[in-house]
């Protein structure tokens, strides 16, 4: 046990001496964390949460400088957090979590590995040191937290000092201790990474099936919007990102396992991908055809070059390096996040602006839609033995009405034709049109919307009415209910049955 205590103090000192200008920024960072208890500063706590990104700025020149004469520039690397005084708040922004990929992206490229094992290599190192780092600095935080909180309750002191001790212990955690963390597990060697039997079992037994029956469901649904002649749901995008990403992602692993079963779909997973690709594509222009761009939208056609320009490079030998996929990631997430003029949010505004829909709002947190929808073109009955008006609750006849969040539709007797909780169905309304729970809804699908095929009948909605809080949440359902039911002829024969 002295002698392994010994070996990780001595790869400390290794991974310290290294790393000083990483070192100096955990210290940093652990007092500022620990000062912003103190005097609750907007802009020091703009920089605190920017610490991740800052951190593996200086890692990735570390890397890069190494034995040059530009190594000045690591050493620099510790004042960059000063402009970030100055920078407005926008933690969890789109901007916030674009700058956090991309960081990490860079310090996969800054050595330019080509060789696909080694580069693979070099990323299952970083991502099992993040792992160990979080899990050890987490636990040694959740029993600091223990301990004093026993301590406060059996001697009865420390009292109403819970906020600063919470404040406190987490920066010297998650600030402190993480980071130097962090540097010992990723000083460990590459040929180590990733090789094990838990590793082998995981890709092998649960990651690579499950693949497989997303490829499945993902063909299947394909075949049933190519039959149909349909556009694919607006969710469905997301999903082709999850399934394109992670084959990808297994696909580099296949190298380090001792057994390959699925060599036969990662060998052609290019072609595999390329109807995925297909749906997301019609799915993404379709509905930016309808709507224009916004800033959500820009990401998404950029995230879709990423996937294909990745599977065009893996059609062939001599482009097949992951180095180049995540190079062309970096360039096309940083040009429409930094560079003015084709930022995500000027691409919307152009494309708003044109539709007449730009500024939709000051402030997202001032933004508020309010949509009611109705129809009053002629009802086209052909095939319809019968109309009636839907009244409310106490008018006899056919009637509809709202309690809580569900819809009813109920017959003369007060017996329940239909009913449905309303948000889910005004989706499933939408969604037969094509659009995401998330999207506008425009004026020429409201016939379409308002129509809801029954089992013998068709009702249509007299008024739906609903609301959203965002540009991009969903809508939540204030009334529906009155219109048209409409009873289907019944052929003469099929009474007789």
């Amino acid at each position: 046990m002295k002698k392994k205590i010994e070996a990780l103090l001595k790869r400390l000192q290794v991974a310290v001496r290294y790393n000083p200008a990483e070192v100096f920024l955990s210290v940093l960072f652990c007092c500022f964390g620990c000062a912003l208890y103190e005097i609750s500063c907007a802009s020091l706590a703009v920089v605190v949460y920017y610490f991740p990104v800052l951190f593996l700025i200086t890692c990735t020149l570390n890397s890069m400088t190494g034995g040059t004469r530009w190594r000045f520039a690591y050493y620099l690397s510790v004042l960059f957090f000063i402009p970030f005084f100055w920078k407005d708040k926008d933690f969890w922004s789109v901007f916030y979590c674009v700058t956090l990929v991309v960081v990490q992206l860079l310090y996969l490229v800054c050595d330019w590995r080509r060789d696909n094992n080694r580069f693979v290599r070099k990323g299952l190192c970083y991502l099992r040191a993040i792992l160990s780092a979080g899990l050890l600095a987490g636990i040694a935080w959740l029993l600091s937290v223990s301990i004093y909180f026993s301590v406060q309750y059996i001697f009865e002191i420390w009292q109403y000092g819970e906020r600063r001790f919470m404040a406190y212990s987490s920066s010297i955690a998650f600030a402190g201790i993480l980071p130097l963390l962090f540097l010992l597990f990723n000083r460990e060697e590459e040929k180590e990474a990733g090789v094990n039997k838990l590793f082998n079992v995981l890709l092998n037994y649960v990651l690579s099936p499950a693949l497989l029956i997303y490829a499945v469901i993902l063909y299947l649904y394909f075949v049933k919007v190519t039959v149909l002649w349909s556009l694919p749901k607006g969710a469905v995008a997301y999903i082709v990102v999850s399934f394109i990403s992670a084959t990808f992602i297994l696909k580099s692993c296949q190298p380090f396992l001792e057994r390959r079963y699925y060599e036969w779909f990662y060998r052609y997973s290019s072609w595999i991908v390329l109807p995925a690709l297909a749906m997301y594509w019609v799915g993404t222009f379709y509905r930016i055809n309808q709507y224009g761009y916004t800033e959500a939208r820009v990401y998404l056609v950029v995230v879709g070059a990423i996937l294909t320009g990745t599977v065009l490079l893996f059609f062939f030998r001599r482009t097949a390096h992951y180095l180049y996929a995540v190079v062309l990631a970096v360039v096309l997430l940083s040009s429409v996040t930094y560079i003015p003029g084709i930022t995500a949010r000027d691409i919307e505004r152009i494309s708003q602006e044109k539709r007449g829909n730009y500024p939709i709002s000051e402030s997202q947190d001032n933004y508020y839609e309010y949509v009611t929808l109705t129809d009053y073109s002629p009802l086209d009955v052909t095939g319809y033995e019968m109309l009636q008006t839907v009244g409310s609750y106490d008018e006899g006849g056919v009637n509809s009405m709202m309690r809580m969040d569900t819809f009813y539709l109920c017959d003369k007797k007060q017996h329940v034709i239909f009913e449905a909780k309303t948000d889910s169905l005004l989706f499933r309304q939408m969604e037969k049109q094509g659009l995401a729970p998330t999207d506008s809804i425009p004026k020429s699908l409201y016939p379409e919307i308002l129509r809801l095929d029954l089992d013998s009948a068709l009702y249509v909605f007299g008024e739906i009415s609903a609301y959203r809080s965002s540009p991009d949440s969903t809508y939540t359902v204030s009334y529906m209910g009155g219109g048209y039911y409409l009873k289907k002829r019944v052929s003469l024969q099929a009474r007789n049955k």
